[in-house]
């Protein structure tokens, strides 16, 4: 309502196709770009590598890994292996169409539903916006990534089957046809079953007849969404063992959550996330500008003529956060990005609205709101841009071109579950376990450094070659090998 008026001021010949095909095709372009440019070049992580194995076994036939989490994203997963081949490009090429399929249905809907100009805004933000798992995102030489999407990560699929779940049940309460909650029914499963974190989300979906006002849907809903969800979550968990997988899934969530997950946040090693982990790891992903843009165009929607889509998608945004901030125990650097669909399409309608608010006023401010989001979009091109491979990637060439060994590397202050993606059996955080071509320390405040190595690079700093690798220090014997004669974890020198 009004949201053409409003904004045909700040944008000439609003309703021009060529206008309105030229701005699409320009933020399509862009998020192409986003999605696919130097998409294989980034350093594996580590639950990434785990989905990888996990994904790779499951189209061979074997379905014991990773059952802590729903099967569907790795199969997906799998079937990019077998096509482009074993590894993390065919996943990473799934996670980033599932990126661009979010935006496109978030286009749709508020296209449909507020205008052209506010779906593709909300498309574009989702496109275009950092959301990454650390405030290093935009180092090159950082581990992080720019963007969650671009690693083969539960939650791109996760993400895209939920927002089309929710865009799905919209359109029956729009439209009565029944077969469009069915297909949200189905859309939430195949969510579910990717990562179940979404299934809190038949709440919000749950009280679409109560904004309606329709009573009876209740029953319908119940019926219609619910028994398609039962039949593809059950198809999508029986190869890996229905009940087995799912009680299995069901005690390691419930152990986890009850003893929780040690984090770190702004260099503090919590054993138990505090509850303002996921806000602390949202504003650290997103940075502070792209963050206030979105929660004042989050209130402007639902301070400026809140209405039925507002309430709908604001309910949803709450169970996310209710689920995340009071329910769960454990937090992950990337756990917010469940809810980013939710607060870009608030911003998007709260802008629209904000523009029809005291004009000029409001137009000159939704404007500057809008401009705004440009800074982090164009942080976020050059990040992509530089996506290189970094540290314990380049390591093994590292040391190859400086005339050392990579057949045994010790390891300390540095996650495990890294290394042995590129070093294997080569590796150890054990001093006793040399000989060592090398010392390599980390940055994981988590993780000590046994004193047998603090005491050998002390004493023998200068027989010692160190260079940094990015985020690793490196330390190499000028002459000789890094041994345990005593088996005790006593380092020294052979010569």
């Amino acid at each position: 309502m009004g949201e053409h008026c409003a904004l045909e001021v700040v944008i000439p010949r609003l309703h021009s196709r060529p206008l309105r095909g030229t701005a699409f095709v320009v933020v399509a372009a862009a998020a192409l770009f986003v999605a696919f440019w130097h998409l294989g070049r980034a350093t594996i992580v580590n639950d990434e590598f785990i989905y990888l194995r996990a994904s790779w076994a499951y189209v061979h036939g074997d379905f014991s890994l990773n059952l802590e989490h729903p099967p569907t994203a790795k199969y997906l997963y799998g079937i990019a292996q077998l096509v482009v081949g074993q590894g993390p490009l065919g996943p990473r090429l799934v996670a980033a169409v599932a990126m661009l399929a979010t935006g496109a249905v978030l286009f749709v809907w508020l296209r449909r539903e507020v205008g052209f100009w506010t779906g593709l805004l909300a498309a574009g933000a989702w496109w275009l916006t950092p959301r990454a798992a650390g405030a290093t995102w935009a180092d090159a030489g950082s581990v992080i990534g720019a963007r969650i999407d671009r690693f083969a990560m539960l939650e791109p699929l996760m993400v895209f089957f939920a927002v089309a779940s929710l865009a799905a049940a919209w359109r029956w309460m729009r439209t009565g046809n029944r077969w469009w909650v069915a297909a949200a029914g189905a859309l939430l499963a195949l969510s579910v079953t990717s990562k179940v974190s979404t299934a809190v989300l038949v709440l919000a979906i749950g009280a679409l007849p109560l904004l309606a006002r329709r009573w009876k849907d209740l029953g319908v809903g119940a019926l219609w969404g619910g028994v398609p969800f039962v039949v593809v979550f059950v198809l999508l968990y029986l190869p890996v063992g229905l009940f087995s997988a799912i009680g299995h899934m069901l005690a390691f969530q419930a152990q986890q959550n009850a003893h929780g997950h040690p984090t770190t946040i702004l260099g503090t090693v919590f054993a138990r996330a505090p509850w303002w982990a996921n806000f602390a790891f949202l504003f650290a992903g997103t940075g502070w500008l792209l963050l206030a843009l979105l929660v004042v165009g989050v209130v402007c929607a639902l301070a400026v003529r809140p209405d039925r889509l507002v309430a709908y998608l604001g309910i949803a945004l709450g169970v996310f956060v209710v689920f995340y901030v009071v329910v769960a125990n454990v937090s992950l650097p990337y756990y917010y990005d469940a809810w980013m669909p939710l607060v870009v399409a608030l911003a998007a309608i709260g802008y629209a609205r904000l523009a029809s608010v005291r004009p000029p006023l409001g137009r000159v401010a939704a404007l500057v709101l809008v401009a705004g989001l440009l800074v982090p979009a164009g942080r976020l091109g050059v990040a992509v841009a530089e996506t290189r491979p970094s540290g314990i990637a380049l390591l093994t060439d590292a040391l190859t071109v400086r005339g050392h060994g990579t057949e045994g590397v010790l390891f300390s202050r540095f996650s495990a579950n890294t290394w042995r993606i590129y070093f294997g059996d080569r590796g150890s955080m054990r001093p006793e376990n040399g000989p060592f071509d090398a010392v390599v320390v980390g940055s994981d405040t988590r993780r000590t450094m046994p004193a047998q190595v603090r005491t050998f690079l002390d004493e023998h700093a200068d027989e010692l070659e160190h260079f940094r690798l990015d985020y690793l220090d490196v330390y190499v014997p000028e002459q000789g090998t890094i041994v345990d004669n005593n088996v005790d974890g006593t380092l020294s020198i052979e010569r």
